[in-house]
């Protein structure tokens, strides 16, 4: 708990948190890929053909088994100096299948949390210059301005040195998936007989 407390103050001053949060807001190819989907399928229904749509789902998961994997490697070198090495032979479809689906879930919850971070963070530390302007009575902090403000900005300073530590972990969550799913499996021993 002590180290914790002690990298708080550093971690959004670092480049590898600033590496983290732009890795975290690519748009994830799951997501870009459902909202193709979408249309693609849209298109199909509108031109009668409502049985082709389960069809190019499953062609679309397909793709994403086989392609995603490779762009969560190039994501994770590009971005984050991670090399993460190609799986051969059996259980490659299988891992990039499971890959998908686990970090879609783990995508979308780390794209929140940095473009929340971004946003809490710009917005509540700015809070002291655009802030002051007379509230109800039952705002946070309120009724005067100065508890307001003086509320926001706290946030903000908390958010600012509490959300790094978030999307690193997260990240940090990510790339070990990312190993044991898409990465090469592990040498297994010679059997003896």
């Amino acid at each position: 708990m002590n180290r914790v407390l002690r990298e708080l103050p550093r971690l959004p001053f670092r480049r590898r948190t600033w590496a983290s949060v732009l890795y975290a807001l690519l748009l994830p190819l799951a997501l870009g890929l459902i909202v193709v989907l979408q249309y693609v399928m849209q298109a199909a229904q509108d031109s009668g053909h409502e049985e082709l749509g389960p069809m190019i789902l499953v062609a679309a998961l397909v793709l994403v088994a086989v392609a995603g994997p490779g762009f969560q490697r190039a994501r994770a070198r590009c971005w984050l100096g991670e090399p993460i090495g190609r799986r051969r032979g059996q259980g490659r479809l299988a891992g990039g299948a499971v890959f998908f689906v686990v970090n879609l879930l783990l995508d979308t919850l780390l794209f929140a949390a940095a473009a929340g971070w971004l946003i809490v963070s710009a917005r509540n530390l700015s809070y002291p210059v655009w802030g002051w302007r007379p509230y109800p009575d039952p705002a946070w902090g309120g009724p005067y301005p100065i508890g307001v403000v003086a509320l926001h900005f706290a946030g903000g300073v908390i958010a600012f040195f509490c959300g790094p530590w978030v999307i690193t972990r997260l990240v940090g969550l990510q790339l070990r998936l990312a190993r044991a799913f898409i990465g090469p499996s592990a040498e297994r021993p010679p059997t003896a007989g």
